[in-house]
């Protein structure tokens, strides 16, 4: 038999898929046994599962790393707006006082800038200008 093949009884070795290789892990048997039950359940093979089951997981690992990103991006937008919407209130705000100490101190030019055709209804309104708030000294 010094040339000749050898032939083996029994079942041909299987042929793995391309682009695949074999991995062997150790563990627990009981865990071992779930694996088998749940296999059962779902009608396919113990090794089956697991590949799935670790298919899954990468790919989801994947997914949630990219949500992830996601909201960090979308934590970041939110902190922009927040931080413009204050910028924009101090600005009316500062605005509206400058206005108020404008119109309580008689210039009219800035009356009609800000209310335009109802200037005169404004200096009906608030003839004392008694609301202002701030102090009759810092006017």
């Amino acid at each position: 038999m010094s040339g000749e093949t050898k032939k083996r009884a029994g079942r041909p070795p299987k042929v793995k898929p391309a682009n695949t290789s074999e991995l062997r892990i150790t563990i627990p048997t009981v865990t071992v046994e779930y694996i088998k039950q749940v296999a059962a359940i779902k009608g396919m093979e113990p090794g089956t599962l697991v590949r799935e089951a670790v298919e899954t997981h990468v790919s989801l690992g994947e997914r949630l790393e990219k949500i992830e990103a996601d909201m960090n991006e979308v934590r970041g937008l939110h902190s922009s707006i927040l931080t413009s919407l204050d910028r924009i209130g101090e600005f009316i705000a500062r605005r509206e006082r400058d206005y108020r100490i404008a119109l309580a101190g008689g210039d009219s030019q800035v009356a009609d800038e800000v209310f335009a055709d109802d200037v005169m209804d404004v200096r009906r309104d608030f003839p004392e200008y008694d609301d202002l708030p701030f102090e009759k000294g810092d006017r």
